[in-house]
């Protein structure tokens, strides 16, 4: 029993198995995954679809032709789809498209075979075929490397084909567009039936409303209408495309940015109508600095395209080599400005390259040139003023630091401790002062005498006010004016030869007058005589 059980099992495996071995299934292949020719050639691309189908089914071919071209200005990548009825016939059966160019081109050939059973819709994608022309016989090579291509319902496109799948978009937005239709319809119909019994839909209230509206769902009808959308997008944009990599001023904006070193990492173009479109495109430098170009496009031409960047950016060589800019980027630099970001605008007309600038106190500058004729026209720098807020607040900060400097400064001198200072006096000789007196009107003779006629005065003045200081005094240091200007009183008062002595003293002293032999000569006959020493 047990046995049979098993047998049972197994040949059931089996059954299903062979089911899914001979299930009806659709699938194309190439034997290369590259092909060369000669430039000028009609290149017969081959392609083999293999049909377990019974019965010839008609499906729709769907081709996109992607060319990659630099020709100096942007490396912008072109794309032709096409698409035709195509009968697919039981077995094997070999095909063939036929490209040519006239120039060294390479050519990325996607294809596509959709086709309806048991009311789903299949597609087949079969990986990019990369078709060369070359101009050399010796670069045409045989490169064998079979691609193959399975069946998949066309609206539910694997993630791992949708990254080569050039459809896939188009097929999301035929299956967006028929649930619109379908959401359509039901409103359609619950319209209809609002007017009649809720307690049913009668299928002629239905057909009278879709034959009301004009409403066709025909999945064909709706596919043809999408592909010829489609088609007509993809001629504006590689119109646009052909025109846009020979236009003067893509190819400038190019070339001086591959001259910095910035590569191009990306495109896109998109087409806006029939000769006019919107183009983007991003650059990278090694560092990993990137700048944004973007532009429009009129009449096949482009009327403004801007590259922009953070930081500074790359200016056209006839500026870079401008004195003038050079002096004002020299200029906002020793002012402490930092780049911040930058744009180049060129139009049919002119170009205009402008540089901001960020100071760390928030002021902004902007240094901005025009160029015309590839000569530089004017260039000029705006700097926003200082604002006065900001020396209100230093001026109001350095007060504060003074009031309380002179605060500190007090409390210091008032909490310390008073030191008593004695004044500076003159020395007081032990012996008696008359022999000092002496001995200095003798030694101011002596030095007046070697030469030093200035050193001789001082010191005579010195004799007198001692002798003045102990006779008339308490023998305290006094000065020459304190004794003219007879700021101290002495009794009996100071004889007037004395006090001209003393003022012709301290003018040499000063140097307000000059020394004279005969005046001091008699000045120290008038010095001995008053000191009793004559």
């Amino acid at each position: 029993m047990k046995m049979k059980v098993i047998l049972f099992l197994l040949t059931g495996c089996l059954f299903i198995s062979g089911m899914q071995v001979f299930a009806d299934d659709i699938t194309m292949s190439s034997e290369q995954s590259d092909y060369y020719y000669l430039v000028g050639t009609d290149a017969q691309v081959p392609f083999t679809i293999d049909s377990s189908f019974t019965n010839t089914l008609i499906g729709t071919l769907q081709y996109s032709l992607t060319r990659k071209q630099d020709d100096g200005g942007f490396s912008i990548s072109q794309t032709n789809t096409q698409s035709q009825s195509f009968p697919i016939a039981p077995g094997r059966s070999d095909h063939a498209l036929t490209l040519t160019s006239e120039s060294e081109t390479n050519y990325d050939l996607s294809l596509l075979l959709i086709y309806e059973d048991k009311g789903k819709d299949f597609a087949v994608v079969l990986p990019p075929i990369s078709v060369h022309f070359v101009s050399e016989q010796k670069d045409v090579k045989q490169v064998k490397e079979t691609l193959r291509s399975t069946t998949s319902e066309a609206t539910k496109t694997p993630s791992s084909l949708s990254g080569q799948d050039p459809f896939s978009q188009m097929e999301q937005e035929m299956e967006q567009m028929r649930q619109e239709q379908q959401q359509l319809m039901q409103n359609l119909l619950s319209q209809s039936g609002s007017g009649y019994s809720t307690r049913q839909s009668s299928p002629q209230n239905s057909q009278q409303a879709l034959q009301n509206n004009q409403m066709s769902f025909s999945s064909s009808a709706l596919k043809q209408q999408m592909m010829q959308e489609s088609q007509q997008t993809e001629e504006n944009k590689r119109k646009l495309a052909d025109s846009l990599e020979k236009d003067p001023i893509v190819q400038k904006q190019a070339s001086d940015l591959r001259n910095a070193g910035y590569n191009q990492t990306s495109e896109k173009i998109v087409p806006t109508g029939p000769d006019r479109g919107e183009v983007s495109v991003q650059f990278e430098n090694e560092d990993g600095e990137k700048i944004a170009v973007t532009g429009k496009a009129e009449n096949s031409k482009i009327s403004s395209l801007t590259a922009e960047k953070s930081g500074e950016i790359p200016v056209p060589p006839e500026l870079a080599s401008n004195s003038t800019w050079n002096e004002r980027k020299e200029q906002a630099h020793n002012n402490s400005m930092v780049p911040s970001s930058g744009s180049v605008t060129r139009t049919p007309n002119e170009t205009m390259v402008s540089q901001e600038y960020v100071h760390p106190d928030g002021r902004n500058a902007t240094l901005t040139a025009w160029i015309v004729n590839n000569t530089v026209q004017k260039i000029e720098l705006k700097q926003d003023e200082a604002f006065p807020l900001f020396w209100f607040i230093g001026i109001f900060l350095v007060i504060i630091l003074v009031v309380l400097c002179a605060g500190v400064a007090w409390w210091y001198y008032s909490t310390r401790p008073e030191e008593v200072q004695s004044a500076p006096q003159e020395m007081v000789p032990e012996r008696d002062y008359s022999e000092v007196v002496q001995e200095m009107i003798n030694k101011a003779e002596k030095t007046y005498a070697g030469g030093d006629k200035k050193e001789g005065y001082i010191i005579l003045g010195q004799a007198v006010r001692m002798f003045i200081s102990h006779t008339h005094g308490h023998g305290e240091a006094i000065t020459n004016d304190e004794i003219i200007s007879g700021v101290v009183r002495y009794i009996p008062p100071i004889q007037q030869s004395i006090l001209d002595l003393l003022n012709s003293c301290s003018q040499v002293e000063y140097a307000k007058g000059e020394p004279d032999d005969e005046n001091f000569g008699r000045f120290v006959q008038e010095v001995r005589q008053m000191a009793g020493l004559s």
